[in-house]
Protein backbone atom coordinates (compact mmCIF):
# COMPACT_ATOMS: atom_id res chain seq x y z
CA UNK A 1 0.00 0.00 0.00
CA UNK A 2 1.58 3.38 -1.01
CA UNK A 3 2.81 6.00 1.82
CA UNK A 4 0.91 9.32 1.94
CA UNK A 5 3.01 11.80 1.26
CA UNK A 6 2.56 14.01 4.17
CA UNK A 7 4.62 15.81 6.23
CA UNK A 8 4.45 16.46 9.79
CA UNK A 9 2.61 19.92 9.21
CA UNK A 10 0.35 18.15 7.46
CA UNK A 11 1.65 19.85 4.54
CA UNK A 12 3.01 18.00 0.65
CA UNK A 13 6.34 16.43 1.12
CA UNK A 14 8.81 16.30 -1.39
CA UNK A 15 8.13 18.17 -4.66
CA UNK A 16 9.18 21.73 -5.90
CA UNK A 17 8.37 24.22 -2.76
CA UNK A 18 8.22 28.05 -3.06
CA UNK A 19 9.86 30.39 -0.54
CA UNK A 20 6.23 30.81 1.10
CA UNK A 21 5.38 27.40 1.04
CA UNK A 22 8.37 26.35 3.06
CA UNK A 23 7.83 29.12 5.97
CA UNK A 24 5.52 28.88 8.88
CA UNK A 25 2.13 30.76 8.67
CA UNK A 26 3.38 33.45 11.17
CA UNK A 27 6.54 33.79 9.01
CA UNK A 28 5.37 34.05 5.76
CA UNK A 29 2.66 37.14 7.36
CA UNK A 30 5.94 38.98 8.63
CA UNK A 31 7.43 38.84 5.22
CA UNK A 32 4.74 39.24 3.00
CA UNK A 33 4.02 42.81 5.28
CA UNK A 34 7.71 43.57 5.16
CA UNK A 35 8.01 43.08 1.51
CA UNK A 36 4.88 45.38 0.83
CA UNK A 37 6.32 48.02 2.77
CA UNK A 38 9.39 48.16 0.90
CA UNK A 39 7.10 47.99 -1.99
CA UNK A 40 5.05 50.92 -1.15
CA UNK A 41 8.49 52.94 -0.22
CA UNK A 42 10.19 52.39 -3.71
CA UNK A 43 6.99 53.49 -5.71
CA UNK A 44 6.82 56.57 -3.10
CA UNK A 45 9.87 57.53 -3.88
CA UNK A 46 10.45 56.68 -7.45
CA UNK A 47 6.90 59.39 -7.84
CA UNK A 48 8.48 62.05 -5.38
CA UNK A 49 11.45 62.27 -7.85
CA UNK A 50 9.66 62.79 -11.07
CA UNK A 51 7.64 65.57 -9.55
CA UNK A 52 10.75 67.34 -7.93
CA UNK A 53 11.91 67.29 -11.86
CA UNK A 54 9.18 68.46 -13.41
CA UNK A 55 8.97 71.68 -10.89
CA UNK A 56 6.16 70.39 -8.41
CA UNK A 57 7.46 70.39 -5.69
CA UNK A 58 10.89 72.40 -4.48
CA UNK A 59 13.61 69.93 -2.91
CA UNK A 60 13.25 69.47 1.02
CA UNK A 61 9.60 71.87 0.47
CA UNK A 62 5.96 70.74 0.62
CA UNK A 63 3.98 70.07 -1.96
CA UNK A 64 2.15 72.21 -4.18
CA UNK A 65 5.28 74.84 -3.80
CA UNK A 66 7.07 75.15 -7.17
CA UNK A 67 10.30 76.15 -7.23
CA UNK A 68 9.57 79.44 -8.67
CA UNK A 69 6.91 80.10 -5.99
CA UNK A 70 9.18 78.94 -3.21
CA UNK A 71 9.53 82.02 -0.45
CA UNK A 72 13.04 83.50 -0.47
CA UNK A 73 14.61 83.69 2.86
CA UNK A 74 14.05 86.87 4.82
CA UNK A 75 17.05 88.90 5.15
CA UNK A 76 18.80 89.33 8.62
CA UNK A 77 17.46 91.89 11.29
CA UNK A 78 20.14 94.21 10.83
CA UNK A 79 20.70 94.18 7.02
CA UNK A 80 18.21 97.09 5.77
CA UNK A 81 16.31 96.74 2.56
CA UNK A 82 17.99 97.28 -0.53
CA UNK A 83 16.62 101.30 -1.57
CA UNK A 84 15.01 102.31 -4.57
CA UNK A 85 17.51 104.03 -6.67
CA UNK A 86 17.17 108.24 -6.76
CA UNK A 87 16.99 109.08 -10.78
CA UNK A 88 19.40 112.29 -11.44
CA UNK A 89 18.24 115.33 -12.69
CA UNK A 90 19.64 118.68 -13.53
CA UNK A 91 18.25 120.32 -10.96
CA UNK A 92 17.04 117.63 -8.05
CA UNK A 93 14.34 118.53 -5.82
CA UNK A 94 14.38 117.35 -1.88
CA UNK A 95 11.16 117.60 0.50
CA UNK A 96 11.70 117.05 4.02
CA UNK A 97 8.38 115.79 5.57
CA UNK A 98 8.45 116.82 9.53
CA UNK A 99 6.39 117.97 12.26
CA UNK A 100 7.48 121.01 13.78
CA UNK A 101 7.79 119.87 17.11
CA UNK A 102 8.93 116.22 16.67
CA UNK A 103 12.51 116.37 18.07
CA UNK A 104 13.74 114.43 15.48
CA UNK A 105 12.39 116.10 12.71
CA UNK A 106 13.67 119.15 14.50
CA UNK A 107 17.60 117.52 14.43
CA UNK A 108 17.01 116.47 10.50
CA UNK A 109 16.23 119.90 9.90
CA UNK A 110 19.27 121.11 11.96
CA UNK A 111 21.02 118.73 9.18
CA UNK A 112 19.35 119.25 6.31
CA UNK A 113 19.03 123.57 6.77
CA UNK A 114 22.77 123.88 5.88
CA UNK A 115 22.30 122.32 2.58
CA UNK A 116 19.79 124.48 1.81
CA UNK A 117 21.72 127.46 2.32
CA UNK A 118 24.52 125.75 0.04
CA UNK A 119 22.89 124.63 -2.96
CA UNK A 120 19.68 127.13 -3.11
CA UNK A 121 21.05 128.12 -6.39
CA UNK A 122 21.39 124.95 -7.96
CA UNK A 123 18.95 122.64 -6.37
CA UNK A 124 15.12 122.98 -4.84
CA UNK A 125 15.05 121.46 -0.88
CA UNK A 126 11.75 122.44 0.52
CA UNK A 127 10.27 121.50 4.05
CA UNK A 128 7.06 120.19 4.34
CA UNK A 129 4.54 118.81 6.76
CA UNK A 130 3.71 115.16 7.79
CA UNK A 131 -0.57 114.95 7.43
CA UNK A 132 -1.02 115.14 11.31
CA UNK A 133 0.25 116.04 14.74
CA UNK A 134 1.50 114.29 17.52
CA UNK A 135 2.30 117.78 19.33
CA UNK A 136 -0.59 119.46 19.94
CA UNK A 137 -2.32 122.90 18.78
CA UNK A 138 1.08 124.55 19.34
CA UNK A 139 2.32 122.41 16.38
CA UNK A 140 -0.68 122.64 14.41
CA UNK A 141 -0.15 126.69 14.54
CA UNK A 142 4.04 126.90 14.09
CA UNK A 143 3.61 124.32 11.20
CA UNK A 144 1.24 126.84 9.27
CA UNK A 145 3.75 129.98 10.15
CA UNK A 146 6.97 127.75 8.88
CA UNK A 147 4.23 127.48 5.81
CA UNK A 148 3.61 130.73 5.17
CA UNK A 149 7.05 131.85 5.60
CA UNK A 150 8.48 129.60 3.26
CA UNK A 151 5.53 130.50 0.58
CA UNK A 152 5.39 134.40 1.12
CA UNK A 153 8.73 135.25 2.90
CA UNK A 154 11.43 132.62 1.16
CA UNK A 155 14.48 134.88 1.19
CA UNK A 156 13.51 134.97 5.18
CA UNK A 157 12.57 131.43 5.37
CA UNK A 158 16.31 129.85 6.31
CA UNK A 159 16.94 132.27 9.13
CA UNK A 160 13.74 131.69 10.54
CA UNK A 161 14.47 127.92 10.80
CA UNK A 162 17.81 128.62 11.86
CA UNK A 163 16.61 130.00 14.79
CA UNK A 164 13.44 128.42 15.70
CA UNK A 165 15.75 124.69 15.78
CA UNK A 166 17.47 126.04 17.85
CA UNK A 167 15.27 127.57 20.40
CA UNK A 168 11.70 127.41 21.10
CA UNK A 169 10.60 130.76 20.75
CA UNK A 170 8.73 131.67 17.44
CA UNK A 171 7.93 135.20 18.71
CA UNK A 172 12.06 136.22 19.25
CA UNK A 173 12.77 133.83 15.90
CA UNK A 174 10.13 135.97 13.91
CA UNK A 175 11.88 139.27 15.10
CA UNK A 176 15.57 137.81 14.46
CA UNK A 177 14.17 137.05 11.14
CA UNK A 178 12.64 140.39 10.50
CA UNK A 179 9.24 138.70 9.47
CA UNK A 180 6.62 141.01 8.16
CA UNK A 181 4.16 139.72 11.13
CA UNK A 182 1.02 141.73 9.48
CA UNK A 183 1.55 140.02 5.81
CA UNK A 184 2.06 136.17 8.06
CA UNK A 185 -1.29 136.73 9.77
CA UNK A 186 -2.90 137.06 6.65
CA UNK A 187 -1.41 134.29 5.12
CA UNK A 188 -2.44 132.06 8.35
CA UNK A 189 -5.76 133.05 8.13
CA UNK A 190 -5.98 132.04 4.73
CA UNK A 191 -4.38 128.96 4.56
CA UNK A 192 -6.59 128.06 7.82
CA UNK A 193 -9.67 128.73 5.64
CA UNK A 194 -8.08 127.20 2.39
CA UNK A 195 -7.51 123.80 4.43
CA UNK A 196 -9.95 123.65 6.80
CA UNK A 197 -6.94 123.44 9.01
CA UNK A 198 -8.32 124.77 12.65
CA UNK A 199 -11.89 123.13 11.56
CA UNK A 200 -10.29 119.92 11.36
CA UNK A 201 -8.62 120.21 14.69
CA UNK A 202 -11.75 121.20 16.68
CA UNK A 203 -13.50 117.96 14.76
CA UNK A 204 -12.17 115.23 17.28
CA UNK A 205 -13.78 112.62 15.25
CA UNK A 206 -11.62 113.56 12.32
CA UNK A 207 -8.47 112.79 14.00
CA UNK A 208 -5.95 109.84 13.13
CA UNK A 209 -7.52 107.07 15.44
CA UNK A 210 -8.80 109.59 17.44
CA UNK A 211 -5.72 110.83 18.97
CA UNK A 212 -3.41 112.68 16.89
CA UNK A 213 -5.39 115.60 14.63
CA UNK A 214 -4.97 116.06 10.72
CA UNK A 215 -2.60 118.65 8.85
CA UNK A 216 -4.12 118.70 5.65
CA UNK A 217 -2.10 121.02 3.99
CA UNK A 218 0.42 118.31 2.04
CA UNK A 219 -1.67 115.77 2.45
CA UNK A 220 -2.00 114.82 -1.14
CA UNK A 221 1.82 114.73 -1.09
CA UNK A 222 1.73 112.34 1.82
CA UNK A 223 -0.33 110.19 0.34
CA UNK A 224 1.99 110.05 -3.12
CA UNK A 225 5.10 109.49 -1.18
CA UNK A 226 3.84 107.34 1.76
CA UNK A 227 4.94 109.52 4.02
CA UNK A 228 4.42 107.62 7.70
CA UNK A 229 5.85 109.88 9.91
CA UNK A 230 8.85 112.78 10.91
CA UNK A 231 11.52 113.37 9.40
CA UNK A 232 10.95 111.54 5.79
CA UNK A 233 13.29 112.92 3.14
CA UNK A 234 12.44 112.27 -0.55
CA UNK A 235 14.21 113.22 -3.18
CA UNK A 236 13.43 113.43 -6.85
CA UNK A 237 10.36 111.59 -5.90
CA UNK A 238 12.09 108.46 -3.86
CA UNK A 239 12.33 108.35 -0.11
CA UNK A 240 16.34 107.82 0.79
CA UNK A 241 17.64 107.11 4.44
CA UNK A 242 20.77 109.10 5.56
CA UNK A 243 22.11 110.05 8.44
CA UNK A 244 21.21 113.20 9.84
CA UNK A 245 24.49 115.36 9.54
CA UNK A 246 24.62 118.29 7.14
CA UNK A 247 27.21 116.25 5.15
CA UNK A 248 25.24 113.10 4.87
CA UNK A 249 22.65 115.24 3.55
CA UNK A 250 24.29 117.25 1.12
CA UNK A 251 25.78 113.38 -0.24
CA UNK A 252 22.40 112.44 -0.93
CA UNK A 253 21.16 115.68 -2.83
CA UNK A 254 24.44 115.96 -4.87
CA UNK A 255 24.31 112.15 -5.73
CA UNK A 256 21.19 113.43 -7.76
CA UNK A 257 22.82 115.70 -9.78
CA UNK A 258 23.47 114.55 -13.58
CA UNK A 259 26.04 116.69 -13.18
CA UNK A 260 27.58 118.15 -9.98
CA UNK A 261 27.77 121.51 -9.12
CA UNK A 262 31.27 122.89 -7.77
CA UNK A 263 29.14 123.51 -4.06
CA UNK A 264 28.90 119.69 -3.83
CA UNK A 265 32.87 119.71 -2.90
CA UNK A 266 32.61 121.58 0.29
CA UNK A 267 32.62 119.75 3.14
CA UNK A 268 30.01 120.30 5.68
CA UNK A 269 29.42 119.43 9.81
CA UNK A 270 29.80 115.39 9.28
CA UNK A 271 28.37 114.85 12.60
CA UNK A 272 24.63 114.14 13.46
CA UNK A 273 22.40 117.05 15.00
CA UNK A 274 21.12 116.57 17.93
CA UNK A 275 17.42 115.81 18.88
CA UNK A 276 15.14 118.45 19.28
CA UNK A 277 16.08 122.44 20.03
CA UNK A 278 19.71 123.16 20.18
CA UNK A 279 23.00 122.73 19.60
CA UNK A 280 24.74 119.64 20.30
CA UNK A 281 25.60 115.94 18.61
CA UNK A 282 23.06 113.24 18.40
CA UNK A 283 24.97 110.52 17.12
CA UNK A 284 23.09 108.16 19.54
CA UNK A 285 19.97 109.05 17.84
CA UNK A 286 20.00 106.61 14.91
CA UNK A 287 16.87 106.32 12.81
CA UNK A 288 14.15 107.36 15.48
CA UNK A 289 10.72 109.25 13.92
CA UNK A 290 7.75 110.46 15.18
CA UNK A 291 4.75 108.34 13.98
Amino acid sequence: MPENNVGPQGGPVGGNKTFFESLRPKSAFMVGVAAGVLIIGTVGFIVLGVMVLKGKIAPGGKAGATTQNAPVAAAPPNQQPTPAAVPKTSRPKAELFVMSYCPYGLQMEKAYLPVMSLLREKADLEIKFVSYAMHGLKEIEENTRQYCIAAEQSDKHIAYMNCFTMKDDYQGCLTVAKINQSKLNSCVAATNKKFGVMEKYNDQSTWLSGQFPLYPVHQDLNAQYNVQGSPTLIINGVEVQTARSPEAVKKAVCDAFEKAPAECGRALEANQASPSFGAGDGHKTGDATCG
